[in-house]
């Protein structure tokens, strides 16, 4: 057994953090088909990549907006993220 408590990592922090934003946003976009999800995130760089794909049947929007648009309310929900890459 040991004595020493590890602190949790503060990229798993920041990691939670987007993945809650994810979830929050998801009922906004109505993207019930699509699959958004966090892949990694360096803390390093402060890039967030995310696997963006699947339907988005009653979109208007083309991919690069909705990336743009996840991008901004993760940036604002999440300071620590400087940039989001999309897969």
């Amino acid at each position: 057994m040991s004595l020493w408590k590890h602190a949790p990592r503060d990229d798993d922090s920041v990691e939670r953090r987007i993945r809650e934003a994810l979830t929050e946003m998801r009922p906004l976009l109505r993207l019930d088909a699509a699959i958004i999800e966090l892949v990694e995130f360096d803390g390093e760089t402060g890039v967030a990549v995310l696997r963006i794909g699947g339907d988005c049947p009653d979109c208007d929007m083309d991919a690069g907006m909705l990336r743009q648009g996840i991008e901004a309310h993760l940036r604002m929900q999440v300071p620590e993220i400087s940039a989001v890459r999309a897969i």
